[in-house]
């Protein structure tokens, strides 16, 4: 069985695979890496046969467009050296501008998506930018061979696991100063909770008892010629308007009250708890990074 890689496009390969006389394709190995494999009858069975013009047409297109894959690669490999050497000397942003162009030119190889990745991250040591090239860091550890993957491993996981360590520590760290924070102010913020809460119950009472008080005394103010009913209605509106400005005061006040309790109670509230949350995260990121590199 006979093999070739036609094209390479921006996910793989596509393969070409003759058929045997049975007309029964014979069983490739797997690779690494998605492609797509085209069958084709093998013509060394037709070989009493003179080929044709057809044949003869194909064969120099196949020939032009093997000769056109080994010019891009070719340039791509340039390209990329020369990205490789701007990135030695320090020059991020150009040395980005040539992998990225390598990897335009031929998106097979692994090696310009991991340089962009490389670039991100300054050679894995800032990963504040590492989720703006999610893409190539994909493509570079999909098509990244496991000889390649090992020795970067070696290079690269060391220094990784310490950082993963310390982040680890410093999340405990904040955790438990987040946990101490929180039962120090306990106390205080359930106390203003507290009061907030009854002042609102108060003021919740008084406005219902002088609004029922009007409503029932209302429908007897034209029973009688006197206002010995409509005084004490107006007092009771009076009083019930006044009582919903006062609860309106008190619901404002139990409000944030209530917000710092519920606060007070969930881990992660404090500035130690956020920074806590923050350590945690770009733990979690580098032993994510660490298990591509491992596995």
């Amino acid at each position: 069985m006979e093999e070739r890689n036609l094209e390479l496009d921006d996910d793989g390969k596509i393969k070409l695979r003759k058929r045997n006389e049975e007309n029964a394709a014979e069983d490739l190995p797997e690779e690494e890496g998605d492609g797509i494999v085209l069958d084709v009858p093998d013509f060394e069975q037709f070989g009493g046969e003179e080929p044709s013009g057809r044949d003869d047409e194909l064969v120099r297109r196949s020939e032009s467009w093997e000769d056109e894959l080994r010019r891009r690669k070719e340039e791509a490999q340039r390209i990329y050296e020369e990205g490789e050497s701007l990135f030695a000397a320090g020059d991020y942003d150009g040395a980005g501008e040539k992998f990225l162009d390598s990897a335009a030119m031929y998106a097979a190889n692994w090696r310009p998506w991991f340089g962009v990745v490389r670039v991100q991250t300054k050679d894995f040591t800032d990963f504040t930018g590492i989720y703006d090239c999610e893409q190539a860091y994909d493509k570079a550890f999909k098509r990244m061979p496991k000889a390649e993957r090992a020795e970067l491993a070696d290079k690269y996981v060391p220094a990784l696991s310490a950082r993963a360590e310390k982040c680890a520590q410093k999340r405990e760290q904040l955790t438990a100063e987040d946990v101490r924070e929180r039962e120090d102010a306990r106390e205080e913020i359930n106390a203003a909770y507290g009061a907030a809460k009854k002042r609102l119950f108060i003021a919740l009472i008084l406005f219902g008892i002088f609004l029922v008080a009007g409503c029932a005394l209302a429908p007897f103010v034209h029973t009688v010629p006197d206002v010995r009913y409509l005084v004490p209605c107006i007092v009771c509106f009076a009083a019930a308007f006044v009582a919903a400005v006062f609860l309106l005061v008190c619901l404002r006040r139990f409000v944030p009250a209530s917000g710092a309790r519920s606060r007070n109670r969930r881990a992660g509230t404090t500035e130690s708890g956020e920074h806590a949350r923050i350590f945690a995260e770009e733990e979690e990121l580098l032993r994510s990074i660490i298990e591509d590199f491992t596995k």
